[in-house]
């Protein structure tokens, strides 16, 4: 009996360090955007965040989010109350990864400006002349080379619209917001409320423990590192070491 006192004590020692590190908000720089839940860095515990928002440091101190599939952009601004996160492409050429992107396989989405905006398919096509800009032709000048522009065209374009016969075929992308030609500057994506439900109001959320499926709940207060949280994660690992201490002393 007093071995399975012991034992449940030690696991209740790691689980409050593990969920009280988890409480506390971090950065890459001073400068950098606030990672705290439902995002994490690699180097915290996975309870720390939820599946598919894992974060990363550079050695510039640059904060970068990992999209599928090896699609790497750095991460300007988080906006937690919004659920909305500002990325650019580190080459300031995200068309160049777009035919790597697959958004359906994360739980983002692309941030559109207007509710009546659409996401629209391309076709990427390098072209050894110049072509006229229009609605359904956009140039990608981070793409291009002297003398061989590269054009985003849309399927609905037609042979009237562009003369591709001096271009050749690149790749396709599909469900990108309609200006292509400016995403490789910056661009946002959302995340869903229901991850966190109505946390924003206390600032809080975490992964509930002990559960089959990805699960979250609310608590406490504003959670920074050197405030209110910091002390919950001092005070909660002293209390169990405390009875830890007590129940060796019965042996």
């Amino acid at each position: 009996m007093n071995f399975i006192l012991f034992l449940i004590l030690i696991v209740s020692f790691n689980v409050a360090v593990s969920q009280d590190d988890c409480l506390a908000s971090t950065t890459c720089s001073l400068t950098g955007p606030v990672i705290r839940f439902p995002f994490r860095l690699k180097n915290q515990p996975e309870n720390c965040g939820y599946p598919g928002f894992e974060l990363s440091c550079t050695e510039k101190n640059e904060t970068m989010l990992e999209l599928p599939n090896s699609v790497s952009v750095m991460v300007r601004t988080i906006t937690y109350e919004s659920h909305q996160i500002s990325l650019q492409d580190p080459e300031n050429c995200l068309p160049r990864q777009l035919q790597n992107l697959s958004l359906s396989s994360s739980p983002f989405n692309f941030s559109l400006s207007y509710s009546w905006e659409s996401l629209y398919n391309y076709t990427f096509f390098n072209c050894s002349s110049q072509k006229k800009e229009m609605y359904y032709v956009h140039h990608i000048p981070c793409l291009s080379l002297p003398g061989y522009p590269v054009y985003a065209v849309m399927p609905e374009a037609g042979f009237r619209d562009v003369d591709l016969s001096s271009c050749q075929k690149m790749y396709n992308i599909s469900g990108v917001p309609y200006q292509v030609s400016e995403i490789s500057k910056v661009f946002s994506l959302n995340w869903s409320s229901e991850i966190c439900r109505n946390c924003e109001e206390s600032m809080k959320c975490r992964m509930k423990s002990n559960s089959n499926e990805p699960e979250t709940e609310c608590i406490g207060e504003p959670a920074t590192v050197s405030g209110a949280a910091r002390k919950l994660g001092i005070a909660g690992p002293i209390f169990s070491f405390f009875l830890l201490l007590v129940a060796l002393s019965v042996f």
